[in-house]
């Protein structure tokens, strides 16, 4: 293995995120960062979430917290779209975790072909700052365009999908597998910028559940994102 990377021009392994461009960091440290409202994960992303980045969150079961995950930042920004959510979003439930429910704005969409090019027009809008999107998985082409897109227009972007077994590279800035356990709400670092992956630390997400959430999300059996 060693030998084969070794071969490989060093532009190919940089393209492929093989390599980690630790030097890089330092240029980059005018970039905006936006807090996730977890100090332990602001520290692993180098920060916390990257303005204008795309970011994967691969979920190993439904509903086990993952808005929650997103919920500080939520709090935080103007406003959201939101692009195939598997649930309808509950308003009253928005109003509760205090976010402000006139500027929460969900699409539906019945292809995926669809459902690429409302990403692509949300983030060339540039009107809210974050979006959520649902797809099942996303080629490495379209996950490129849409980093392009998403840095052009300074949007943060959230692709949530199913644990994903593949192992092409794809552009996202972080790639984050979130599960859960007997032990509480984990995050497993698959890819982040500037640092190696890391094995799963737990997350206290569960802070921002409701006590009938947090009992649902705990038995992996929650029919809503709140």
């Amino acid at each position: 293995m060693v030998s084969t990377i070794a071969a490989q021009p060093i532009q190919e392994l940089l393209a492929k995120g093989l390599v980690w461009q630790g030097q890089q960091q330092l240029e980059d440290s005018a970039q905006r960062y936006l807090s996730t409202g977890y100090p332990e994960l602001d520290k692993t992303l180098g920060g916390g979430w990257l303005a204008g980045s795309v970011n994967e969150l691969q979920l190993a079961q439904n509903y086990s917290g993952e808005l929650a995950l997103l919920l500080p930042l939520l709090r935080e920004v103007t406003g959201t779209v939101w692009l195939n959510p598997p649930q309808e979003p509950y308003a009253p439930g928005w109003h509760h975790q205090q976010l402000d429910i006139t500027q929460q704005y969900v699409i539906r969409t019945e292809t995926e072909r669809d459902a690429l090019w409302a990403l692509q027009q949300s983030l060339q809008a540039g009107c809210m700052p974050v979006v959520l999107a649902w797809f099942a998985s996303l080629s490495a082409t379209a996950v490129r365009l849409i980093q392009q897109c998403a840095q052009q227009h300074q949007v943060t972007v959230f692709v949530f999908t199913s644990e994903q077994s593949q192992t092409e590279a794809r552009a996202y800035t972080n790639r984050l597998l979130l599960e859960r356990s007997a032990k509480g709400f984990f995050v497993n670092v698959l890819k982040r910028r500037y640092g190696w992956p890391l094995p799963p630390f737990p997350c206290a997400v569960d802070r921002h559940l409701p006590k009938r959430r947090l009992a649902k999300a705990t038995a992996q059996v929650v029919h809503g994102p709140w």
